[in-house]
């Protein structure tokens, strides 16, 4: 059986549409998103906490993911007791938009438990590391 071995090139070739291609680590690369993709945390202010009750049916993660979803494109999220890691593609806000928007909806969820406008925090980085 033959072996290659490859002397020239890079991983350029490997990535999605729109992303930086200046080899910058921490580059988010996504092979099957037509989009450069953008990881976002969404952290609950004054030790609120996401119950399971808040993942069903108009509970505070679909509020959240729902307003995300106005002008981005979720490709996957996780919820966590205090944070909601979310994965878009072709994000149409900043995250201080997205805080601003998220902070006047207030008390969300189901039996309004989950208040949003105390300073809830939207941040992002560069990378969407698992583990």
């Amino acid at each position: 059986m033959a072996i290659q071995t490859r002397y020239a090139g890079d991983a350029q070739g490997i990535n999605n549409v729109d992303a930086k291609t200046d080899g910058t680590v921490g580059t988010l690369i996504a092979t099957g998103l037509t989009k450069n993709p953008t990881a976002v945390k969404i952290v609950l202010a004054n030790s609120q906490t996401f119950t399971a009750a808040e993942s069903g049916t108009g509970g505070a993660v679909e509020t959240i993911l729902r307003n995300i979803a106005i002008d981005s494109t979720i490709v996957m999220y996780q919820v966590d007791t205090s944070q909601l890691s979310v994965l878009v593609e072709a994000t149409g806000s900043s995250t201080a938009t997205l805080a601003t928007r998220l902070q006047a909806l207030g008390n969300v969820g189901v039996a309004a438990n989950v208040y949003l406008g105390g300073g809830v925090t939207v941040s992002s980085s560069n990378g969407f590391k698992l583990a």
